[in-house]
């Protein structure tokens, strides 16, 4: 899934929020009264009125709409960085595979191909980056470890194994590093991928309670073209808006547009 579509699922579930939260903000109010007198005949009970319940019922909404924005930004931010890190993968693993494949053709040109498959280095080099390493940990210890008694063809271009072995020690070294920090921002991303996916859900639940609920009071009150406004239908629940979840048929039904 693409960070495109993901995002795009986000603004999705705030339009539809925008439009459940903007008719109880606006309308709330002006059904209060009515719904007390039909469920409170007696009177209201002290301290208790159905405007501050409606009220409450958005506030919840909205801040559930905000704490999935807040976890898709954080998401975000974190994929930002990792091509960097992935740039730097990459330019470590073709800078010790050049290494490599220069060492294999020195020793296969200077030593014969036997040298150079005594050495590690009898095969083309890999070109995965964990390969790779594992592959020049194991080049460096034999060329530390095996001295290289072969007389070279040319003199010229005689080959010092410890030196060549310090020269991969750093490059491998530097390969590492770099793939410690992909693995890494691997980790944190799958992270606050994991925390978007639970905003999601806690969104979800949210809504179909508050919009259910909405649409209930609503009709109850005898404003039945609000409540089908706001009414949770399957493409709502699935975070997919219907028209008058837009901005524009949002501000234009409730009266008003709203940010959570």
């Amino acid at each position: 899934m693409s960070e495109a579509k993901a995002s795009r699922m986000v603004s999705d579930r705030v339009a539809i929020t925008n439009n459940v939260v903007a008719a109880v903000d606006i309308h709330g109010p002006e059904i209060a009264p009515t719904l007390e007198m039909i469920l409170f005949p007696g009177g209201v009970p002290q301290h208790l009125t159905l405007a501050k319940v409606l009220a409450a019922f958005g506030d919840h909404l909205r801040a559930r709409a905000h704490q999935l924005v807040t976890a898709d930004r954080t998401h975000m931010i974190e994929l930002a960085d990792d091509e960097g890190y992935r740039a730097k993968r990459d330019d470590c693993t073709a800078e010790t595979r050049d290494f490599l494949s220069t060492l294999r053709s020195g020793l296969a040109r200077n030593y014969g191909q036997v040298v150079a498959g005594a050495y590690g280095l009898g095969a083309p080099i890999p070109e995965d980056p964990h390969t790779v390493l594992v592959l020049a940990d194991n080049v460096e210890n034999l060329l530390r470890n095996r001295p290289l008694t072969e007389p070279p063809k040319n003199k010229s271009l005689k080959i010092d194994p410890i030196v060549a072995a310090d020269d991969l020690k750093a490059s491998a070294s530097a390969l590492k590093t770099a793939l410690g920090d992909v693995d890494r921002e691997k980790r944190e991303a799958q992270l606050t991928q994991t925390a978007k996916n639970e905003a999601m859900v806690a969104w979800g639940t949210s809504y179909s309670g508050v919009a259910d609920a909405a649409a209930a009071f609503f009709l109850l009150a005898g404003r039945p073209a609000l409540s089908e406004r706001v009414r949770p239908t399957a493409r709502r629940r699935a975070g997919m808006p219907e028209p008058e979840d837009t901005v524009e048929a949002g501000a234009d039904a409730a009266g008003g547009s709203t940010t959570p």
